[in-house]
């Protein structure tokens, strides 16, 4: 049996290649005629819609995924039963190789991310389980019907035809239930044949000329059912693109809503003024019509409002409307009757053969829902309990001030204070007790600060006072001044009960804002353990050369080396997109080192340890050729950021092993990005320039 098995499926290997171009020639004598209109093959996906598409056909294979389990998990055990009478060692590889392949195939399936399912490589992993599946189940009708009785008949029958309409769920994967259901239906024409080569009854070709038609319906309704929904997914992402117009230009304009369309000509002045425009800036629709809309809009808002500054709601609109671009929800402002108002304006240019005639768009009253934003931005700002500004104000606000101290040169002092004492307060009175204690020290504290401070609560009993305009001398008189404030005066919180608290302050001095925002913060940490561990209730500068830091940059420096060779050192990318048409435009890519010991070190400190090493150039030759060969897998016209510092482009080799990466890659150079980094135009030295 088996050496007759093995010879028809030769044979049958060897007229494949007469099959597929029958199979072809079928497809192509469809096409041409009238039943191609019910079955239509191929559906053209419009440019920029490839995307949305790919996608919803992960999400339906994933929910399809139920209905290819269920079939293979029941046909597999169902065949073993069945032929343990006949084929006991068959019947027993088989289940047992249906239900391992079930296993690996769901624990690749859901470890895939659903949005690499379909079109990628992850997806080639699920076609070639699929294919190995067929490969079992194919065996089936080969090795049982030819010399199984007619019970082990009637079982293949019922699973190559079970198993051969469920491969519609795979209608995602371009061509594999087409493919899957037809090498089930071969392998039953070549079980077929060889019962009747053993006597010869019509009965099997009546059974074939059967399975013939049902295959034939089983592969027009799978592509019929794909390009169904190819074409409903086009459908649906047409009507998107054009439901954002129709509700830009239709939106319900009642006076209730405070929505009102508005209308250009070509030179900009307003048309078909209707009563809810006239109304929401406050004069006659004669009037309006004789005024440029951006006029109107410039008196409202007042001379200082716009100051050619195209940030500015007023400046991003100008800006539109000169180069006649699609715009929306810009918000500006104006004083209408004393109040302020703010609107957001959407609008698209109109072109009639080609020629502009003006705008068209809406207009939304958004007074209430602005200074609603404003208040929650506040609250995200602010500290409840205080009213102080919080640890995420204070990072932003770092951010822009050291851009400044930079450009300016101007020397600041970084006081990070904390409590003396709180936690006994807290422990001994309540919590309530504890918030009265801030909201009163804040009080205290803000008394004893100038228009030069500026004051944070980090949380807890952590405070954090910038001071400008400053020196050593003058730091440490403001630091001692808070001490004093807190320790000469007692509070009293809850029922009249007095209570001491003290301070700790340790203090950073910077000249030019040079160091980042961490950096500052870590030294005003340091100094601040080195207040405390003498007992509170002082302060102390932050020193250089204090032990720890000593001993941390050291072992993170004699790590490095060791890191870059042995490749621990991880890249991640960042996506960035085009703010216009929201596109992706490529990726950035960001260096990682996670110590042993010290656990994450920050990106911006690994450049400063591998400049102090003198392994930047190493360092970034690294990441470059590292990321270049990730990216060039990616798809076409994907740009690929590498970031590089001055150290970087001083060296002799930076192009030299620029072109030695992008050759030894392929990575093509028009999509690699440099960026280099702000402090470049920042540094005195005007040889910087030269680079």
């Amino acid at each position: 049996k088996v050496h007759d098995v093995f010879a028809c499926l030769t044979g049958f290997r060897c007229r494949l290649p007469a099959m597929r171009d029958i199979m072809t020639a079928i497809l192509t004598l469809l096409k041409q005629t009238r039943l191609a209109r019910l079955f239509p093959f191929r559906t053209e996906i419009p440019a920029g819609a490839e995307e949305d598409i790919r996608l919803s056909r992960c999400r339906v294979l994933r929910s399809l995924n139920f209905f290819h389990f269920i079939p293979q998990i029941s046909c597999g055990p169902i065949a073993g039963l069945c032929l343990m009478r006949n084929n006991p060692i068959y019947g027993t590889l088989l289940c047992g190789a249906v239900l391992s392949l079930l296993v690996i195939y769901n624990i690749c399936f859901y470890a895939i991310p659903t949005e690499k399912l379909v079109d990628t490589r992850q997806s080639w992993i699920l076609k070639g389980l699929n294919f190995i599946f067929a490969l079992c189940w194919i065996t089936l009708p080969v090795v049982v019907f030819p010399y199984g009785d007619a019970n082990d008949r009637v079982m293949v029958a019922g699973i190559m035809v079970g198993l051969t309409a469920t491969t519609i769920t795979l209608m995602p994967l371009i061509w594999m239930g087409e493919i899957i259901a037809s090498m089930l239906i071969v392998s039953c024409f070549v079980a077929l044949f060889q019962a009747w080569e053993i006597d010869h009854s019509l009965f099997y070709l009546y059974i074939a000329i059967e399975m013939a038609v049902y295959l034939f319906f089983v592969l027009s309704l799978t592509m019929a059912v794909r390009a169904l929904f190819t074409a409903f997914l086009i459908n649906r992402y047409s009507l998107e693109q054009r439901n954002s117009i129709v509700q830009l230009l239709l939106r319900n304009a009642d006076d209730d809503t405070g929505d009102w369309l508005w209308e250009t000509c070509a030179s900009g002045s307003l048309r078909n003024v209707s009563a809810s425009l006239a109304s929401a800036f406050g004069n006659s629709r004669e009037w309006l019509e004789t005024r440029s809309f951006f006029d109107i809009l410039s008196d409202l808002a007042g001379p200082a409002a716009f100051d050619g500054d195209e940030r500015t709601g007023l400046g991003r609109l100008r800006q539109c409307l000169d180069n006649r671009i699609f715009f929306r929800d810009i918000v500006v402002s104006g004083t209408l009757q004393g109040q302020q108002r703010f609107w957001s304006l959407s609008g698209r240019p109109v072109f009639q053969d080609r020629n502009f005639v003006g705008y068209r768009g809406v207009g939304t009253d958004v007074t209430q829902t602005h200074w609603a934003q404003e208040s929650a931005s506040f609250r995200a700002r602010h500290d409840l309990l205080t009213g102080l500004p919080n640890r995420g104000a204070f990072l932003d606000d770092m951010e822009t001030y050291l851009i400044e101290a930079a450009r300016t040169g101007e020397a600041f002092a970084l006081l990070n204070l904390d409590l003396d004492g709180f936690k006994q307060i807290n422990d001994r009175h309540g919590h309530s007790a504890g918030d009265e204690m801030l909201r009163k020290v804040t009080v205290v504290l803000s008394r004893t600060l100038s228009e030069r401070h500026r004051l944070y609560r980090f949380g807890g009993d952590e405070f954090m006072l910038l001071e400008r305009q400053t020196t050593p001398a003058q730091a440490s008189a403001t630091a001692s001044g808070l001490i004093n404030a807190l320790t000469n005066v007692p509070i009293r919180v809850g029922e009249g009960v007095r209570c001491a608290v003290g301070l700790s302050a340790g203090i950073v001095l910077s000249i030019g804002g040079s160091e980042r925002v961490g950096s500052l913060l870590e030294a005003s940490d340091l100094a601040l353990y080195e207040a405390k561990n003498l007992g509170g209730h002082t302060h102390r500068f932050y020193n250089p050369e204090l032990r720890t830091v000593a001993k941390r940059n050291r072992d993170l420096i004699r790590a490095l080396p060791e890191a870059l060779e042995k490749g621990d050192l991880g890249i991640v990318y960042q996506p960035f997109f085009n703010t216009q048409s929201q596109k992706l435009c490529g990726f950035e890519a960001l260096i990682r080192w996670s110590h042993p010991e010290y656990g994450r070190v920050p990106p911006e400190r690994i450049i400063q340890l591998a400049e102090e090493a003198g392994l930047i150039q190493r360092l970034g030759v690294y990441v470059m050729e590292r990321a270049c060969l990730f990216a060039s897998e990616w798809e076409d016209g994907l740009v690929l950021s590498i970031n590089v510092s001055v150290g970087q482009l001083e060296a002799p080799t930076f192009l030299k092993d620029t072109f030695r990466v992008l050759e030894k890659t392929g990575f093509p150079a028009r999509c690699l990005q440099i960026e280099m980094t702000e402090n470049i135009f920042m540094e005195p030295d005007a040889a910087t320039f030269t680079l």
